[in-house]
């Protein structure tokens, strides 16, 4: 009977089925639109059933996995099962453990999805034979999963790498003032494609002084991609707030790195990915900082990939040692 291991990549649009054989090589990778539902318990059923026609699509059943590995967007307490911090997935805070167990009784690895993605390009991307790094994800949001002495450091509260909410600038440690950014920490406000595009807003409206963001917006919501677009075309008011979000991901990449001794910084995420240039800006800003070695710093290569890539590998190395 053909055995099968599985990985999940849960998003609050879109969710991404990766199915691959006893020895990684991937079988099947399928995209969906991600069924979201208040109640946990019909989102599985969702979900199992998806993967139950991937595994019959390659001459096998839910009894063909030998485990599945799901990675969330949110903090995934591995010792209570409980999913918080997922505004996208917005589930009370009850233990899913028992409803997956309910649909597949195998061996399941649950956790963040930046982790997932972190073994992802462990396993088979940019940070492919690292004991020491970090991965950091700049989109909407940031996001990071550290990789330490050869293995995921997840913190006593299963929340380590929220480095979004990092404070960049003492005494301004308050949430958001405007209600769309109140689950936005201090340093995604900086960093970040949402963060990006809101001080781009708040630019435009408290100047006069021309700017081609205006008119890429074309009078609608203001955006991280009318930013860089307008970099490209040399806007000063377009390198200026870049270069302010430059220098606040240097600095934090900088104190991450002296603080853990580092050797490799992943970056990855739709902002990176979508802007060529923004690797180089990085590692030109952290060349600066004195007096260390700069750490390597490379590009994710596995794109919105590597969740369900590492998710896969996750549950393949939980099973392979015995746990």
């Amino acid at each position: 009977m053909k055995l099968f291991s599985a990985g999940i990549d849960v998003g609050g649009t879109k969710t991404l089925l990766c199915l691959t054989d006893e020895q990684g090589n991937i079988l099947e990778e399928h995209k969906l639109e991600t069924q979201l539902s208040r109640d946990p318990g019909k989102f599985f059923n969702w979900l199992f059933d998806e993967l139950e026609q991937s595994c019959i699509r390659n001459g096998g059943t839910l009894s063909s996995l030998r485990g599945v590995g799901i990675g969330f967007p949110g903090v995934m307490n591995e010792r209570t099962g409980t999913l918080t911090s997922a505004p996208a997935l917005n589930w009370p805070a009850v233990d899913i453990r028992p409803l997956i167990a309910a649909r597949y009784p195998g061996a399941v690895v649950l956790d963040n999805d930046v982790n997932m993605a972190a073994l992802g390009e462990h396993a088979a991307g940019a940070a492919a034979g690292s004991g020491h790094f970090i991965m950091i994800t700049v989109g909407t949001g940031v996001g990071s999963a550290l990789f330490l002495d050869g293995r995921l450091y997840r913190g006593a509260g299963f929340a380590a790498g929220e480095i979004g909410y990092l404070i960049v600038k003492p005494g301004e440690y308050t949430v958001a003032a405007d209600p769309e950014y109140s689950e936005f920490g201090p340093f995604e406000m900086e960093a970040s494609g949402t963060g990006i595009g809101a001080k781009a807003a708040d630019y435009l409206n408290s100047s006069g002084r021309p700017s081609i963001i205006r008119e890429l917006a074309q009078g609608g919501p203001v955006r991280a991609e009318h930013v860089f677009a307008a970099a490209r075309h040399q806007d000063e008011a377009a390198l200026q707030l870049l270069d302010q979000a430059y220098g606040h991901m240097a600095a934090v990449i900088k104190n991450i790195v002296l603080t853990l001794d580092l050797e490799l910084v992943i970056l990855g995420g739709g902002v990176v990915e979508k802007n060529p240039g923004y690797i180089d800006e990085i590692v030109k800003r952290v060349s600066r900082y004195a007096p260390h070695q700069p750490p390597a710093i490379r590009q994710a290569v596995l794109g919105n990939r590597a969740g369900a890539i590492g998710a896969a590998a996750a549950v393949r190395s939980r099973i392979t040692s015995g746990k």
